[in-house]
């Protein structure tokens, strides 16, 4: 746990500045320099070309992470390891680029009415995956190679840097829009690049062809791990954007622009959990080797706990503070008050769930979580479809949020009836009351209309209510320790 705690804190930290910059663009500077039907198409060619990148990856970042630790020998090029994983995901890469030129006529004339701009930048998609898959490939690779940061660097602040650059260019009138578009996809792209050529630069770049044992042993079990993982994958990729792309699609690109810009607020409180997820893949895949499950048991608690408390921190500190927010973007974005409130609701749960899908798809029973991923794309789309024409964008929020708690719910019980690992302790039953009485309590909070005054007022008074039932009941004895050990080191 203490690998994983290091580690987390140190992307958590680099996250957080990336998330400085990123609020800064996504907030500050696309709210009152770009229109909404703009914004929407920003956040929606980056979501649609993950969509993109999973699919043409052909689950070869899942297998990186699964099976790297069984070829690991930088003396025999790690038994051409990373040129069969390059090498089956640029033929994917192909085969979904010949797929995305069929589909992209039809894609075209479903969208044309409601979002005409996304429509006319669709083409910039195929750089967009290229590059997200890429850097998928090259983050899981470093990553299994204990090397962390720099993929966090790489893509929480040299990329929101370059798109800070993009968008000043044009809030000044230095650019235009359609150079602006293009200028945003060669950022996004710069990740990718970064990666590759530090890991050349290392000397880790072993993509010479290698015959290997090992590969053809496990090569089949490989291929069949890596179509469950792509689908499992797509699938994940597919919910994460489908309430935007059914917004976009149902309402407007408009709508989607507020809509997206709600789901990155609630990413900033998603950044611990995905920090320690990326860490934690490859020690549980080396749990799974050693069948260590005491120690399974003990990280997954450990890491539902500190993700529970972090979450629930960084989820009040944004709602308690939401009106702040809302003073310094254009009105029509107070129309997204409530989505915040409803995809928190249900990340906050997805947080406290830890590690169980981390831990399902890197066991035996990896396939199973093929069905969950697919039950909830299938189940996102039914709600949406039913609670859009009802609640708008907030319909979209109430779809994705049930969807959350309720697939979530399915894989705690999935894992304690196969593995007996159960990710809550007894005190963590107290942790929803305290929140919903925060919520609540928040309407009262004095507030002055000074921004200089209500957030630091607002954000004390809500910080103390939270923290100190944290503290009483012992949520997260794990992360109070370390937050002790930390400050006594400064």
């Amino acid at each position: 746990m203490g690998v994983i705690q290091k580690d987390s804190f140190r992307i958590t930290v680099i996250s957080y500045a990336g998330a400085v910059i990123g609020y800064l663009n996504k907030i500050i500077l696309f709210t009152n320099f770009l229109q909404t039907e703009q914004v929407g198409l920003a956040n929606l060619l980056v979501s649609l070309s993950l969509i993109y990148a999973q699919f043409a990856a052909l689950g070869s970042r899942n297998i990186v992470i699964r099976f790297f630790p069984f070829f690991n020998n930088p003396k025999n090029q790690h038994n051409g390891f990373l040129f069969g994983m390059v090498a089956l995901a640029t033929g994917g890469f192909l085969i979904g680029t010949l797929i995305f030129l069929v589909l992209k006529e039809p894609f075209s004339m479903l969208y044309r009415e409601s979002s005409p701009l996304l429509v006319e930048y669709l083409v910039y998609l195929i750089p967009l995956a290229l590059a997200q898959l890429y850097y998928n490939i090259f983050e899981a690779y470093l990553r299994s190679l204990y090397y962390n940061l720099l993929p966090s660097i790489a893509h929480e602040v040299i990329l929101r840097v370059l798109v800070t650059i993009s968008i000043s260019l044009y809030a000044i009138g230095i650019i235009s829009f359609p150079l602006f578009v293009l200028i945003y996809v060669v950022a996004n792209c710069m990740p990718a690049v970064v990666l590759i050529i530090f890991t050349a630069a290392k000397g880790w770049l072993l993509i010479k062809p290698v015959y290997s044992p090992m590969l053809r042993r496990l090569g089949r079990i490989m291929l069949v791990y890596g179509l469950y993982s792509l689908l499992t994958s797509l699938g994940s990729f597919l919910f994460i954007s489908i309430d935007a792309l059914m917004v976009a699609g149902m309402i407007g690109l408009g709508a989607a622009g507020i809509y997206t810009t709600m789901v990155f607020l609630t990413s900033i409180m998603l950044i611990p959990y995905r920090s320690m997820v990326k860490v934690s893949a490859p020690l549980v895949a080396q749990l799974w080797k050693s069948r260590s499950m005491e120690v399974m048991q003990s990280v997954s608690r450990k890491a539902s706990a500190g993700n529970m408390v972090v979450g629930a921190a960084l989820f009040l500190l944004i709602w308690i503070n939401m009106d702040a927010i809302f003073q310094v973007i254009p009105a029509e974005y107070a129309a997204g008050r409530y989505v915040f409130l409803i995809l928190g609701v249900g990340k906050l749960f997805d947080m406290s769930a830890a590690l169980t899908s981390t831990i399902i798809i890197t066991s035996k029973k990896y396939r199973y979580d093929l069905l969950f991923t697919g039950g909830m794309v299938a189940v996102a789309v039914i709600l949406n479809y039913i609670l859009i024409p009802l609640f708008g964008i907030n319909g979209a929020a109430l779809a994705s949020m049930i969807t959350l708690l309720l697939f979530n719910l399915l894989r705690i019980v999935f894992i304690w009836y196969h593995f007996r690992i159960n990710p809550f302790g007894m005190n963590q039953i107290w942790m929803p009351l305290i929140i919903a009485s925060i919520v609540l309590l928040a309407e009262w909070f004095p507030a002055s209309g000074n921004l200089w005054l209500d957030v630091p007022g607002r954000t004390i008074t809500g910080m103390l209510l939270f923290l100190l039932p944290v503290k009483l009941l012992k949520i997260s004895p794990e992360l109070e320790k370390w937050t002790y050990g930390l400050l006594a080191r400064f």
